[in-house]
């Protein structure tokens, strides 16, 4: 009896204990197509592979409890806004991996107790077997592509994590405003005859020269401008020999700040090569933010989307001002004004002076 007494007991504990400790679950489907198991409130975090950056659109970086050494050891950049509006705490936060896609620590993620990995870099694979050794659910978030800027993809991203944060109010808000921008430049735009436009020096794990350019440049796509890129017939990031731009001969080229100094590097060169482009010859090579630095950042994508759109159809953009919109879109997804900072590192928006001749006139 008094076995069975004990036995009773027991069992009920074990049943107490269970209700207790284990913690209620949700299934998602994160964007890779993968069923994940996550707790119902998710409270402690490690974004990986560039995820931090949806953190600070969300304003629930205060969720994070490690990051990347991309996140708080590498120099802070004006070109990733949403590293700079956090870095005073990123900078006391534990390190996980190197970042840059690099392998992790896992010994360093179990330390911290997360209930959630998010990464931006993983494929199927790589999430399953990340989460089979920390034990930790892992969500696979999808940028579209190194580069590239899908605004399908960023609103399907916003609304997954939104719901996972319970953020859903400052994602929805941010979904309304990227539709918002968009539909203002299409109705400003609307019967414009779109212009040729060349856009070189885009940044691709790095800076790169004049021949570095993007079929699916997101500025040009909604700014009013025929990307000539696209005539090549591939998508998304690609390297074209300079004969090519000589055969196309832009009215207007683009340099991505990033590359800025690389293509003037080239200049002194290639002064014939320079020369011969009428872009060039008629003082229109003018300069963009970097937008792809660790991935898009959204807010700096939309705000050379204005500049573009205002260089080359000035009469319908009278009433903006490219450096106050740049600041008005970083406080929107980041908290903070960006564009000053921007300017000091790269020089800003504006005409760039490429000086083809010599000091001595040849």
């Amino acid at each position: 009896m008094v076995i069975r007494t004990l036995c009773i007991v027991c069992c009920c504990l074990l049943l107490s204990t269970a209700v207790t400790f284990a913690a209620p679950q949700r299934t998602v489907t994160d964007q890779l197509g993968r069923q994940v198991k996550l707790p119902t409130t998710v409270q402690r975090i490690i974004p990986l592979g560039g995820a931090a950056r949806y953190l600070v659109y969300l304003q629930a970086f205060d969720l994070a409890v490690g990051v990347e050494a991309m996140e708080n050891r590498q120099p802070p950049a004006s070109s990733r806004p949403y590293n700079l509006a956090v870095r005073s705490r990123a900078d006391k936060l534990p390190v996980v991996g190197e970042g840059r896609g690099k392998p992790v620590n896992p010994e360093a993620i179990m330390a911290l107790r997360p209930d959630l990995l998010i990464t931006a870099e993983a494929d199927r694979a790589q999430a399953d077997r990340l989460s089979s050794i920390t034990g930790v659910p892992v969500l696979a978030l999808n940028y579209g592509g190194r580069g590239v800027l899908k605004p399908e993809l960023v609103i399907e991203t916003l609304g997954l994590l939104g719901s996972v944060l319970g953020r859903e109010q400052r994602a929805n808000r941010l979904i309304a405003e990227l539709a918002s921008q968009q539909r203002e430049l299409e109705r400003r735009l609307s019967g414009v005859k779109t212009i040729p436009v060349y856009v070189g020096a885009i940044s691709q794990r790095g800076s790169h020269g004049i021949t570095s350019t993007d079929a699916d440049y997101y500025p040009l796509e909604i700014g009013g401008a025929l990307n000539l890129a696209k005539k090549l017939g591939r998508g998304g990031h690609l390297y074209i020999d300079k004969e090519q731009l000589l055969v196309w001969n832009p009215p207007v080229i683009l340099v991505d700040a990033s590359g800025t100094e690389l293509v003037r590097q080239d200049l002194a060169r290639n002064r014939d090569f320079y020369n011969r482009l009428a872009a060039v010859q008629t003082s229109q090579v003018f300069q963009t933010l970097p937008y792809n630095h660790y991935h898009t950042n959204l807010e700096l994508a939309l705000a050379n989307s204005w500049y573009v759109a205002k260089l080359l159809h000035p009469q319908r953009f009278s009433d903006i001002d490219p450096t106050r919109k740049t600041d008005e879109l970083c406080r929107l997804f980041v908290g903070i004004p960006c564009y000053a900072q921007l300017q000091r590192e790269f020089g800003g928006f504006g005409p760039l002076q490429l000086q083809t001749r010599s000091a001595d006139g040849r």
